[in-house]
């Protein structure tokens, strides 16, 4: 099989888009792993690590807009691009995800979550390292094997884990205000796996393309 990249990126473009994928790729574990651990403390120490996703966002987003220049000096076809653009795009959008979570948290004080939400952002964590397994094949993306089934096992376990925290808190009843941010938190848990789905799901879609 003709490898996807020699095959349309010159020599001198190519092994610098490797290495900005692999590091996209490489942050969004790094995220993950922040995610996890900010998730599991008290309100006093997601105050101090809140702020290290936000600089893993601001990171990604220029990690994208490096990738956009080396794809306008490409010589790929406008799909091709649009698709390893959106890749870049959705991966950040994954840590974007991951801060906004902190967020939350952080801005409504909430205390210990849910032990089944814990456990869906260790999902998260394995479908981040799956990712960067993803990316170090990109030369010969027709070898992404079952990255995709395995984060879609990923995220419907996720999902599962997310349905019974909500059921869980509809369970133990309470006044709406007091619901109402750990239903959003748990949204956007569900979220960040969603994005997750959907890298893994473009990267198929391009290794489809290049059968």
């Amino acid at each position: 099989m003709v490898q996807f990249f020699s095959r349309f990126f010159p020599q001198r473009t190519e092994r610098p888009m490797y290495d900005l994928f692999t590091e996209l790729s490489e942050l969004l574990v790094q995220s993950s792993d922040t995610h996890s651990k900010l998730l599991g403390q008290g309100y006093r120490e997601r105050t101090r690590i809140a702020p290290k996703l936000h600089e893993q966002a601001t990171v990604a987003e220029e990690l994208c807009r490096r990738i956009a220049q080396r794809l306008a000096q490409s010589l790929i076809t406008p799909y091709e691009a649009e698709m390893l653009y959106d890749l870049a795009l959705t991966m950040a959008d994954t840590i974007d995800a991951m801060e906004h979570t902190a967020g939350l948290l952080v801005a409504s004080r909430l205390g210990v979550l849910p032990t089944p939400l814990l456990e869906a952002a260790r999902s998260i964590e394995r479908a981040a390292e799956l990712t960067v397994a993803a990316t170090w094949k990109l030369s010969d993306i027709g070898e992404l094997g079952d990255y995709y089934p395995q984060t879609r096992k990923l995220k419907r376990q996720c999902d599962r884990l997310v349905r019974q925290s909500l059921g869980e808190l509809y369970k133990q009843g309470g006044a709406t205000q007091e619901l109402l941010p750990l239903h959003d938190v748990t949204e956007s848990i569900r979220a960040t796996i969603g994005l997750l789905e959907r890298t893994a799901r473009i990267a198929d879609l391009l290794r489809v393309k290049d059968v």
